[in-house]
């Protein structure tokens, strides 16, 4: 018989709620997914992460509730020294209800990540499907490639209600970003395709574009390769670019 839905959470069925024990002296590398939740409970106490040079179950720093049957995953509490939650995932939702640290949804595919603080950097790197909404401020890197790789972000949506750092959409291949607040320099860098979306004040913007479009809604400057027209800036014409920036009605 299905579990009733669990008042607090907009009625969603929880089958998964984890608590830090403590406040964190080093980083927990924690690569968790909704997938988790699916697992007997015995299984998900004794998964393994790693805290600092140490590999411990996940009992050890997390205080564990099993509720329901959908694959749920809700974080309360301090999480910003927790990196690597949602890498990889396909399908369900993770909703944290705090900050959280680097590396969220990186290479995420589907599903979806809600944010109810702030979070780290790398948020969705090289992110190819699903949604993820920041309902504060986010880092540096936002669904950039990890360095040496030639593509970032392919596909999906990154909204982020608060400020980003630089580097945002760095190699941008598709997909869609949107700051709600500023931005800082080096947006969309050698982007290829995609939409960001900036409704406040960014730095520099473009270098290096080759395709895909950008909205600024507040102030902002181009790299001087970027030809202005009627409708904006077309460039980066170094690289024969035919990417667009323009100003947000």
């Amino acid at each position: 018989m299905a579990s009733k839905p669990v008042a607090g959470y907009g009625g969603v069925i929880i089958l998964l709620v984890m608590k830090p024990r403590v406040d964190f002296e080093v980083n927990v590398e924690a690569e968790i997914t909704p997938e988790l939740a699916a697992k007997p409970f015995e299984e998900i106490k004794q998964f393994k992460v790693y805290y600092g040079n140490r590999l411990v179950p996940l009992e050890e720093l997390f205080e564990i509730e099993k509720k329901g049957d959908d694959e749920i995953l809700i974080l309360e509490g301090d999480f910003s020294r927790v990196k690597w939650i949602g890498k990889s995932m396909e399908k369900g939702e993770v909703v944290i209800k705090g900050d959280i640290g680097a590396h969220c949804g990186a290479f995420m595919k589907g599903g979806k990540i809600t944010v109810e603080g702030n979070a780290d950097d790398w948020l969705g790197a090289e992110m190819e499907g699903g949604e993820i909404a920041v309902r504060g401020n986010t880092g540096n890197l936002v669904a950039c490639p990890y360095w040496g790789n030639l593509k970032g972000m392919k596909g999906g949506r990154i909204t982020v209600y608060g400020n980003a750092g630089n580097y945002i959409g760095e190699k941008m291949c598709g997909g869609e970003i949107e700051i709600r607040g500023d931005a800082g320099d080096f947006v969309g860098t050698e982007m290829k395709d995609g939409k960001i979306t900036i409704h406040g004040n960014c730095g520099y913007v473009g270098g290096d574009m080759k395709g895909g479009e950008i909205f600024i809604g507040g102030s902002f400057e181009v790299v001087p390769a970027f030809i202005k027209t009627d409708d904006g800036f077309i460039g980066d014409v170094n690289v024969k670019g035919k990417g667009k920036v323009k100003a947000l009605k």
